[in-house]
This record gives C-alpha cells, structure tokens and sequence, in this order.
C-alpha cells in the first residue's frame, strides 16, 4: 500500500508539465540590417587596398553584436563616387538604436593571398607599398532596427584623414575615421564636370556646408569617372550643401567653380552640374606645417576661395583638401596645379579621431608657372 502514497505528487507532476510550468520569455523583438562599405576620396594615390575580417555593432560601446564575417579585399579608390560595396546582407538584428560599428581588418588579402592584405599604391609609382592598418576602426551614427523593418545603412570613411605618410620604414598608415548612415535618412548630390571641349575625368568634387561664421566644412569628396559624372553620397538631409571643384593637371589647371546651394531638405538625389571656362597655366604651392604631426595625429591642408553662388552672393569655400606628409620636424603639403588667383589657407589637425583644431593662416598669392611657399604652425 506504500507506493500509492507517491500518487498525489505524480499527478501534481503530470498537471505542470502538461500546463507548461516554468514559462519562458517570448523571444525579443528584431529587424533587418543590410550594410554597405563606402569611401570619399583623397588624392595622391591610385590604389588604397584594404581587407576587412568581420562588423560588429553596439548600443553602448562596451557590448558588441556580431553582424557577420565579411572576408574581402576592397579598393577604397573603387568603393568612392557612389559605388559602394555591400558588406552585409540583410541580417536579423534585435531591436534597438546601435550607435557604433567595428571593423576589424583582416591579416590576409582575400584577392591576392600573394599581395599584402593593405597596401597603397601611389599615384605615378610602379608599385605598391605596405599600409600599416589598426586592428580595428570604430564607426558612428546612429541607425535605428524597428520591429519587422528592413534598414538599408552605410558606413562612409572620410577622406580628409584616411592614409598619412610618415617618416620610416613603413610610412604609410590607415588613418581613416568613418560614419554610420541610416540610407532612409540621407541625400545625394550628382552630376558631371566638364569644359567647352567635354567632360572632366579624375576631377575631385566637395560637398560642404558653411557655418553662421562663414566658416566651410567638407562633408563628401569625390573624384569624376571618364564621363565626367561624380556623386555625392551620405549627406544628412535638412542641411544646405555647397558643390565646389578645381580641375587640375600638371600643365594646366581651371579657376574654381560652386554650383549653387542645394537644399537637401528630402531623402533623394538633387542634381548639379558644373561647367568650366578655359584651362590656364597653373602655378604650385608647397605648405610646411610645423610641428610635425604625433603618432596619434593626422594633418591635412585646405585652400579656400571666395566664390559665386548665386543669388546668395560669395561664399568662402574649400577649393582644395590633401592631408599632409609627416616628417620629423615638419609637416609638409605640396598642392599642384593651382589656378592663378588668391587663396586662403588653413591647416586641420586630428588627434586619435578628436574633432579637429583649425589653424588659420595669412592669404597668398598663386602666380603662373611658379612655386610659391607658405608656412603655418600650431603652438
């Protein structure tokens, strides 16, 4: 008669499990995430090959979400003017706003195991030359996964601080920063550059915006395919661009033109073309900026011009943007192919990715056909 005291307990039993006891948590909600890989551009090299392991993503900074291996090789020099790389296919994400995005690069080149896996190519050389990469680089912005929507982002690395030449054995190194953009949430600018005998290849075009100060800021740079055609991609909407560009070669060169302002109050593209008078014989500015940029410092250089823009009247505008090759005392800059005129100059320098401090330097006089010499320096 014993083994029937156990019966009560084995129904009770029976009762839970049948009941679902010890319920759990519906799963969290989720999205869709598909990225892609884009870049400005940035004279002075023909190839800048980079080759990226994996993305992961986080809220906070500290937890990261994988988002996928990526496995491949990109040329940044490919991956400008609207020719972005998907990185990322639609990929299932919890819900959330995710406010950084890692790359972390990889250690082989996934197109040529033969080749180093970064490596720049200068422009004119022969042969390519080892880019010293981070281990990993940290983009941001803000890109929000609703429930059951499908979001379609982009990183953009900047051009003002992507590859800097150092003093050393190995002097190139990966410098660039990079920013998340929500593709709902962004304008485009395109259009093509030409003079009276045809469209401009290899032309870099800038969008920026100007401050209540006056003050011009470049926001997108990009250089012109062989028909002359440009696009400006991963501009917020809302803001007010300007479309400024110096064509520029080794015997010739062409007075600066902005288009008018464009009012990129909607999420689409908004054309603008700019159309160039005669070339004239160009004249060379060689910048020195001193002191020479640390380790953790990136410099670049801009020229700025006053400039029509319509009805507005002048704005003072970039016409030119290279970073600065770093030495052991100085920073230099060698700016080629000046159209004769009056420039201002202003220097930027980063520090591990900080906002910018800009020096503000005397104007200057280009002349045809010669060198004209300037120096700036920061305390």
């Amino acid at each position: 008669m014993r083994r029937f005291l156990f019966l009560p307990a084995l129904l009770l039993l029976g009762v839970a499990i049948a009941c679902g006891g010890g319920s759990s948590s519906p799963p969290p909600p989720t999205g869709t995430l598909a990225l892609r890989l884009g870049s400005d551009s940035f004279p002075g090299y023909d190839q800048v090959v980079v080759s990226l392991e994996k993305v992961e993503a986080s809220r906070d900074g500290s937890s990261w979400v994988p988002l996928g291996d990526v496995k491949a090789t990109f040329d940044l020099m490919a991956i400008q003017n609207g020719q972005s790389a998907l990185i990322i296919p639609a990929t299932r994400l919890n819900t959330g706003t995710y406010t950084q995005f890692r790359l972390t690069w990889a250690t082989v080149n996934y197109l040529d195991q033969s080749r180093q896996p970064s490596y720049v190519t200068p422009t004119g050389a022969a042969t390519g030359q080892i880019l010293t990469m981070p281990a990993s680089t940290v983009a941001t912005g803000a890109i929000t996964i609703s429930d059951s929507v499908t979001t379609s982002a982009q990183i953009m690395l900047n051009g003002q601080q992507a590859v800097q030449q150092r003093a050393g054995v190995q002097p190139f190194r990966f410098t660039a920063t990079g920013q998340a953009y929500n593709l709902g949430a962004i304008a485009t600018i395109a259009g093509n550059v030409s003079d009276a005998s045809g469209p401009l290849a290899a032309v870099e075009v800038f969008a920026e915006t100007v401050d209540g100060l006056g003050t011009a800021t470049l926001q997108r740079r990009a250089f012109t395919n062989a028909s002359g055609d440009y696009r400006l991609e991963a501009l917020p909407k809302g803001g007010t661009y300007f479309v400024v560009a110096q064509p520029a070669g080794t015997s010739v060169s062409y007075h600066a033109a902005a288009g008018d302002p464009v009012d990129a109050a909607a999420a689409t593209s908004y054309p603008m073309n700019l159309v160039f008078a005669s070339p004239v014989s160009p004249g060379d500015l060689n910048l020195t900026i001193s002191p020479a940029s640390t380790d953790s410092q990136v410099t670049w250089g801009e020229l700025r011009q006053a400039l029509p823009t319509g009805t507005a009247g002048n704005q003072f505008l970039i016409v030119r943007s290279q970073t600065a090759a770093s030495g052991i005392a100085q920073d230099q800059i060698g700016f080629l192919g000046l159209a004769p005129g009056l420039y201002g100059i202003t220097a930027q320098r980063s520090t591990s990715g900080a906002a910018p401090a800009m020096k503000v330097g005397p104007s200057i006089t280009i002349n045809a056909s010669a060198t004209t010499n300037a120096t700036l320096s920061y305390p």
